[in-house]
């Protein structure tokens, strides 16, 4: 199997990052979107669909008062 490695290059994710950083400013200037829509929008779990998680366990072992796993 081959593998590809890539080297990370930190000035070009910090002007990706910036430009990033520019868009969300500028659409909350133009009034596209609230800072709170764009806060939900860029949180880590933003892009999952809440009503289809369910938390189990958490490190291997069953949560308390879940008996359904």
């Amino acid at each position: 199997m081959v593998y590809k490695v890539f080297k990370l290059h930190s000035h070009k994710r910090a002007a990706v990052k910036q430009a990033s950083r520019d868009e969300d400013a500028r659409r909350i200037a133009s009034g596209e979107i609230s800072d709170r829509e764009l806060k939900r929008e860029n949180a880590f779990f933003g892009s999952l669909d809440k009503s289809k998680f369910k938390m189990v366990a958490i490190g291997g072992k069953p949560l308390k008062g879940r008996s359904d796993h």
